[in-house]
């Protein structure tokens, strides 16, 4: 969330970044709105002002002299109530305004063009010719026994897949693997988190009201299925006011995210790629916001080191401001090779929220004991998205015959180093 006095003071800030986001919405009902909010509050702050000082003075006169103060105290207290009624009522005006903004991009984002094309960074890996027609990984793992997308799609329905076998085994294994990186080699605490979270962590996050149509709702329980395990590690620490010393704080979680995925009938939803239920193993950082952006460079880091240890060549994109996240200022994906698909298809996304989601979350810090708290920076990355992963493996490292080896680094936690038939 933006700040309403950041919106007050730079109203063109705000609408370019809007602009550049091709976001068609106006703030002018918000600013309006935020004035006269401003002139409310300045106006009862001067009521308790002399509130304060009726109260002092009818202390201090004889008693016969009191009635027609204490009739001011009254008269004064009821002004103070009235304008506080109105104060509310603007609030709950300008609340759903301010939840609609998006983050403003950070000044090193690049607009988009015609085609909203994002800026290709660096890559990493090359793909290898093979002397045989690859396969894409859904025909793969259906022939090996691991994919069974008919008895998904029987228990719950289309974008579902029940893992078999192998599939399992190696689902499990990623998850393991990529857990084990970043504990024991990256810093990061690991979490596990609740599924299920309250409507409060999941605005608070940036995911709620704006993306209402995207998520699983349990309404008799007021509780939201997780979109990504982001939403509770922002959650961990909302409504607090961290002390001296504890940043940067840095955690790892594994999760399973729930995903309507509502209006992405027209994309690419074949196998693995656009499921409604999948793994995902999430970075999360909370840092200064003097360190926020070095922190960001080491999430991307730590993203990439997880493909370079299973050897899928992979693209590094910066995103255009059209495109960017709602809640982030900056994101960079990575993107995997699928020979089988002949394309780069999104396996990370690495983001800086900057402020944006301690000011929803109020998640505040202190540099020495007693120090005025301000706002923490939050950022998250995939680390990595697991079904993607396991479908570029068996594209990547599909043999002819149909079997496919298995990364140095999964062989401790596979028990073996071929899938085949």
């Amino acid at each position: 969330m933006l700040s309403p006095d950041f919106i007050r003071q730079h109203p063109e800030v705000v609408r370019e970044a809007l602009h550049r986001r091709r976001d068609p919405q106006s703030i002018d009902e918000l600013l309006r709105l935020v004035e006269q909010r401003r002139g409310l509050v300045t106006r009862c702050d001067g009521l308790y002002n002399a509130l304060k000082l009726l109260k002092e003075t009818v202390r201090t006169v004889p008693v016969e002299q009191r009635t027609e103060l204490n009739k001011q105290i009254k008269a004064t207290t009821e002004d103070i109530r009235q304008l506080e009624l109105q104060i509310v009522d603007i609030d709950t005006r300008l609340q759903p305004l301010l939840l609609s903004l998006p983050n403003i991009p950070h000044p090193s984002v690049k607009d988009c063009d015609n085609e909203s094309v994002d800026f290709e960074l660096k890559r990493w890996g090359e793909p290898v010719p093979t002397p045989f027609e690859l396969r894409a990984h859904w025909e793969l793992g259906e022939r090996l026994g691991m994919l069974d997308f008919e008895t998904g799609t029987r228990l719950s329905g289309s974008r579902f897949v029940t893992l078999k076998g192998l599939g399992a085994r190696l689902e499990r294994a990623l998850i393991s693997f990529m857990l084990d990186l970043h504990t024991q080699e990256h810093g990061y605490t690991e979490i596990m988190p609740p599924y299920l979270v309250r409507r409060s962590i999941m605005v608070g996050a940036g995911q709620l009201p704006k993306f209402e149509e995207q998520v699983y709702a349990c309404p008799e329980d007021e509780l939201y299925l997780n979109p990504t395990a982001e939403v509770p590690l922002v959650g961990i620490h909302s409504d607090s006011i961290l002390p001296p010393g504890t940043l940067p704080i840095r955690y790892v979680a594994w999760s399973t995210a729930f995903r309507r995925e509502a209006g992405s009938a027209s994309r690419q939803t074949r196998g693995l790629l656009r499921l409604h239920q999948f793994n995902k193993v999430e970075l999360f950082q909370i840092t200064e916001p003097r360190d926020s952006y070095d922190a960001f460079n080491r999430l991307l880091r730590d993203a990439e080191t997880v493909l370079q240890r299973l050897k899928l060549p992979y693209r590094v994109v910066a995103l255009c401001a059209a495109d960017l996240p709602f809640a982030a200022a900056r994101t960079i994906d990575l993107e995997v090779w699928m020979p089988g698909q002949g394309r780069y298809v999104e396996i990370s996304s690495v983001s800086n929220c900057e402020a944006f989601q301690a000011r929803r979350a109020n998640i505040k810090y202190r540099t020495t004991i007693g120090s005025h708290a301000e706002y923490v920076h939050t950022l998250n990355a995939s680390g990595l998205a697991v079904g993607r992963t396991m479908a570029a493996i068996l594209e990547t490292y599909q043999q002819a015959d149909g079997t496919v080896v298995i990364p140095k680094v999964l062989r401790p936690y596979m028990g073996t180093s071929l899938l085949s038939f």
